[in-house]
């Protein structure tokens, strides 16, 4: 047997000496360490689990459209609505991030022998301690996180959460001070001389969370810097490209990748130092990664809590290391952040809502408590789409991951609070608060089970809230072709803008609402089309300045997608379908429109002109000038040579003078068709963000 982990970990003295125990005590047996690993490993992964509803919260409580340019114009974004949208994108990042720190600790337990128990495990009722903590957190008192709204006291409560170890701090498995310890226990479990590499080798990498499912950029984890013309393609000056700022960094990560699938003992303690690192910091530095490009989770919050009026506080004991940052020198009240946060509860569970809206209220009619239901069983749906994960067949499961997860995350759990939140209720103890939702354990039977009940909850809700019947109806009952996938198996508006003024687009056809009828070669947007007659007009043509129907005149000059529009990553229902830079792993959003089959795309088409990638090597650049480069490389020169073309040059699309940088938001919206992609930063282009 092997035994990779000698001179691997960085061990502090407090870690070396517990290592010494269990390598030295008798009473420490092979068999009673591993059984310690896998159930410690529970309670990281319940804890990073705990951390998610906490933090998406206070996330969907901040208003990130406040100031969006819709129609297509200069953002109007005031003061606090940009610090509203950073703290949005920075809370995201860490969101995100937990979610890692989860399927990291999911992949060290599967290859131990165990299995992630999620479903059922959130917290039953908030507020919280985080278990096996201790009673008090640093301030000495009760840690008791809430659920709560964006504010300068949620803040702290986030601190508490992923405040820093010290560098003498003891490793601990119960009544701990930071997760930090608690990590460096089954650090030490690893790296002890009686767990082997072959210990790590019970779950198949294969079966595991696969690296290519995770990615630290997302337009949710980008916020804008300053205001920006939404209109303006990424390459141009005042762009939203131009504004962007990411919260994370592709390089945050100590293994190969950040997400990694574990095999021996050096892999399982990289995903260890890639999670304490990413929650705390590097080495006592505000930093998580080498290059300085990352903020660790608990400097992130830090520097959001300096920008707000209390801070510093003497209340709040912080951390000697890293050395807090100074007051940030235009620090917001609570009375500006009331502009951008909406009204939610403290605390809300569903009982607490009134089973009906009085009918004067413009969202009648509504029962807040049957759409709190359905919100509580699609959170526990997701808890078990994950933990079915680890049953699919390897080479299903990224489809099945997109179809999955970013489904239920990204799109419907999104837009769902997204409507809830403008939603007020009018009686009971939350009068006047907006909907929120309660991340209560919502119980749908056994998992085999769970399929069905989910959808009966939809269908209630559908019943007695029509304005929220569209999510159930779309995307739990299919009728969009695309939604969340039955695992019973495995267990036995379109926004429609005024046109502008001057309007550039007056000689150009109007975006048609439908692909065409028939068998088109698919592809995503203008200017990507394989040969004369295959856009979005079809055979049929177009309506030149005369009135007479003409078709595109060659391959690469069509006006637009000849597939079915869709809004995000996991919606495609074909190859070549996927357009790109919202979402996706940097190798997706690297090839937009290349993907080989069905919910296998990376994000929204048709790509509008102002999208830009928000990781891989395209990252911050223009996704459409990315697709025709890829089609120019993947599709063109068998196209060339079956038509005697230049393989080396493609022809320029339709209407170079407005398009050179791809179809734009503003062509969409004049001709009376809403663009929509996931995401709610208010950066996917031009504002097309909003359900």
């Amino acid at each position: 047997m092997t035994n990779t982990a000698t001179a691997l970990p960085r061990l502090t003295p407090a870690e070396k000496a517990l290592v010494h125990k269990f390598n030295t005590n008798p009473e420490w047996t092979h068999d009673t360490l591993l059984a310690k690993l896998k159930s410690l490993l529970q309670v990281a992964i319940k804890v990073e689990l705990s951390t998610i509803p906490i933090y998406l919260y206070s996330y969907y409580s901040l208003d990130r459209t406040a100031g969006n340019a819709n129609p297509p114009s200069v953002t109007n974004y005031s003061a606090a609505a940009l610090f509203a949208n950073q703290a949005g994108g920075r809370i995201m990042s860490v969101a995100v991030e937990e979610m890692l720190h989860m399927s990291l600790s999911s992949n060290i337990l599967y290859s131990v022998g165990g299995c992630p128990q999620l479903y059922l495990n959130a917290p039953g009722s908030y507020p919280t301690n985080l278990l096996d903590h201790a009673t008090d957190g640093p301030d000495g008192n009760p840690l008791l996180i809430p659920l709560a709204p964006f504010s300068f006291a949620q803040l702290w409560q986030f601190l508490e959460i992923e405040y820093p170890e010290t560098s003498d701090a003891i490793p601990e498995d119960d009544n701990w001070q930071t997760l930090g310890q608690v990590y460096a226990y089954i650090r030490c479990l690893i790296a002890c001389d009686k767990l082997v590499d072959a210990d790590f080798n019970h779950g198949a990498r294969a079966q595991q969370i696969q690296p290519s499912n995770y990615a630290s950029g997302n337009i949710d984890a980008v916020f804008p810097a300053a205001n920006f013309n939404a209109s303006n393609p990424p390459a141009q000056a005042g762009s939203a490209a131009s504004q962007a700022r990411y919260a994370n960094a592709s390089d945050s990560h100590a293994g190969r990748t950040e997400l990694l699938t574990i095999q021996d003992k050096k892999s399982a303690l990289h995903a260890v130092d890639t999670v304490t690192e990413q929650g705390e910091g590097s080495n006592s530095t505000q930093w998580d990664d080498s290059k300085k490009m990352e903020l660790s989770h608990y400097y992130k919050f830090l520097t959001l809590q300096s920008q707000l009026q209390g801070y510093p506080s003497a209340s709040q004991p912080l951390a000697a290391q890293p050395a807090p940052p100074a007051a940030a020198a235009t620090q917001f009240s609570a009375s500006d952040l009331s502009a951008v946060v909406f009204h939610f509860p403290s605390n809300p569970k569903t009982a607490d809502y009134p089973a009906c809206l009085l009918k004067k209220n413009i969202h009648y009619p509504a029962n807040p408590q049957d759409i709190s239901n359905f919100c509580n069983g699609l959170f526990q749906y997701m808890l078990i789409l994950s933990e079915t994960i680890f049953l699919v067949p390897s080479q299903e499961q990224k489809r099945y991951f997109n179809q999955a997860l970013h489904l239920s995350m990204i799109w419907i759990l999104d837009k769902l609070v997204q409507q809830m939140a403008k939603l007020s209720i009018d009686g009971g103890q939350f009068a006047g608060k907006n909907l929120a939702p309660t991340f209560e354990n919502y119980n749908l039977g056994t998992r085999d089970q769970a399929y069905a009940n989910l959808v009966a909850l939809g269908n209630k809700m559908a019943s007695s809230s029509p304005g929220f019947a569209w999510l159930s109806q779309d995307y739990i009952t299919n009728s969009k072709g695309v939604s969340l996938p039955d695992v019973s198996s495995y267990w036995s508006n379109a926004i429609l803008n005024t046109p502008p003024t001057n309007n550039p687009y007056a000689n150009v056809p109007k975006f048609p609402a439908s692909p065409p009828v028939g068998a088109f070669d698919p592809h995503t947007c203008m200017g990507l089309n394989s040969c004369r007659g295959q856009d979005r007009f079809g055979p049929a043509g177009h309506p030149n300045q005369q009135g007479q129907m003409v078709q595109n005149a060659c391959a690469g000059q069509g006006y637009c997608s000849s597939t079915a529009d869709h809004s995000c990553r996991v919606l495609n229902n074909c190859k070549y379908q996927g357009g790109c830079g919202l979402y996706g792993d940097a190798e997706e959003q690297n090839n937009p429109g290349g993907n080989a089959c069905r919910s296998l795309g990376s994000c929204a088409t048709p790509i509008n002109a102002e999208r830009f990638s928000t990781d891989g090597p395209n990252k911050g650049q223009g996704v459409w000038l990315r697709a025709r480069q890829v089609f120019l490389e993947k599709r063109w020169p068998a196209i060339a040579k079956a038509n005697g073309l230049d393989p080396t040059a493609l022809p320029a699309p339709p209407h170079p003078e407005l398009f050179a940088n791809g179809p734009t938001f503003a062509w969409f919206t004049e001709s009376g068709v809403g663009v929509t992609a996931c995401g709610s930063s208010g950066m996917s282009g031009a504002g097309s963000c909003a359900a």
